[in-house]
């Protein structure tokens, strides 16, 4: 890829966009697939090769706070436009949607140029509430509840997967500290699933073998797991008493592509900023802890975080703002964490000893749970305010907890990008294979 070292902007990629249709007229197609809440353009790069099989949709930025795809999305770009061989040999026409939500990307580019600290990362950190999530609100109906129409971005999304009709899906996720991870639709050999692994682990990234992020997904190889659905998701929080609605707001991409193109192929890569090698060692932890001992810790921890969040935003009346939205709906007691609690207590496996892999990823979800949402609520209280004042006291202590357990490593943006590149690869060759069936 080309030498950068920091992510690139809205405006970057809006230039780099109608670039690639000046220096490639003909070969490259630009579509507006709609506008933002706020009336920014959402885009479509098409880049055909005569005679594909394939069709590959890409999409960048479906949360805002994840920029390794837009990068990738400009290497890839480069890339099949260089050589007309390369793009050949992939049978397959290439569609990109850089940004998915510029509105909210906008708000988080006061850390894209470093320095990439996780307290600098966190103070200039936005990410919506889950019902304005671009990614995970296509519409959802089941029992009688219904999400709802679309908000403006995702109509845009479903616009992109409507006229590719695609073979192959790639969402082009980032997570934060630790190691690399994966989610992907069944049914592929498992030569493909270890693949993924393979290559987050020859670019020096190391594998999250901890728990998944959800308790339902499955493992399809180490740091690989299938995609969680919006149906199972209703039937978690039913099962516990939880509010569907509070978390609930659609499904995803994939699953919109699946009723367009059922056989598709798809992905979600999730990328760590910073590595850790606690994320892929399974050796049992020396404390001697159990599994369950261990998750119910880190959601008791959880619990208190919100507890003291909701306090400071009672206390504080701050303005209406995208940051005072976004902190109330994720300390929201929605039924989700009890749910999880309930879920550890009837593991027939939490008895035995926690991995140190398991352990680490309990425990930096709770660091990168305070320092996402600490930061949120300094931006969304007034400056100067005895309640802001306050935050920054609990923040500051947070951040301070967050270093003392802290082993990260920066991992170079060139490394990131190879392997989402890799993966894409991986998933349309496997798209391909499937239509050769």
């Amino acid at each position: 890829m080309p030498s950068r070292t920091t992510f690139p902007t809205v405006d970057e990629m809006a230039a780099f966009t109608r670039r690639l249709a000046a220096v490639h007229p003909g070969r490259v197609t630009v579509r507006e697939l709609g506008r933002s809440r706020q009336g920014e353009a959402i885009e479509l790069i098409s880049i055909a090769a005569p005679g594909a099989r394939g069709r590959a949709l890409v999409i960048g930025q479906p949360h805002p706070n994840e920029p390794i795809g837009m990068a990738t999305i400009m290497a890839m770009c480069e890339e099949l436009l260089a050589d007309p061989e390369t793009l050949a040999a992939t049978d397959c026409d290439w569609h990109f949607v850089p940004v998915a939500d510029p509105d909210g990307t906008r708000l988080n580019e006061g850390w894209f140029a470093g320095p990439f600290t996780r307290e600098h990362y966190a103070r200039h950190f936005y990410r919506p509430e889950s019902d304005q999530q671009v990614e995970w609100t296509f519409r959802f109906r089941t029992d009688g509840f219904d999400t709802g129409e679309p908000m403006p971005e995702t109509r845009a999304l479903m616009a992109a997967i409507d006229l590719v009709r695609p073979t192959a899906l790639a969402s082009l996720h980032n997570g934060e500290m630790g190691g690399g991870y994966f989610y992907a639709t069944a049914g592929a050999p498992t030569a493909y699933y270890e693949q993924l692994g393979r290559l987050c682990t020859s670019h020096g990234i190391p594998l999250h073998l901890g728990d998944p992020e959800t308790p339902f997904s499955q493992v399809l190889a180490p740091a690989v797991f299938t995609v969680p659905r919006a149906q199972q998701i209703y039937d978690f929080l039913t099962s516990v008493g939880g509010d569907p609605a509070s978390l609930v707001s659609g499904t995803s991409s994939l699953e919109y592509a699946e009723l367009v193109s059922p056989d598709v192929a798809g992905i979600a890569i999730e990328l760590p900023y910073w590595r850790d090698d606690r994320s892929d060692d399974t050796s049992e932890d020396p404390e001697g802890r159990t599994l369950t001992d261990v998750v119910l810790r880190g959601l008791a921890l959880q619990d208190d975080m919100a507890s003291r969040i909701r306090e400071l935003l009672g206390a504080g009346d701050p303005p209406p703002s995208p940051f005072l939205d976004a902190v109330r709906a994720f300390t929201a007691d929605d039924g989700y964490t009890e749910g999880q609690r309930q879920s550890a207590l009837a593991d027939p496996d939490g008895g035995r000893p926690a991995t140190v892999a398991e352990v680490f990823s309990v425990m930096d979800n709770v660091h990168m749970f305070r320092l996402r949402l600490g930061g949120m609520l300094l931006r969304a209280l007034v400056p100067g305010s005895a309640a802001a004042v306050r935050a920054e006291e609990l923040f500051s202590g947070w951040c301070a907890e967050a270093a003392a357990d802290d082993r990260a490593e920066a991992i170079p943006l060139a490394d990131l990008v190879a392997v989402q590149q890799g993966a894409i690869r991986a998933t349309v060759e496997q798209s391909l294979s499937r239509l050769a069936v």
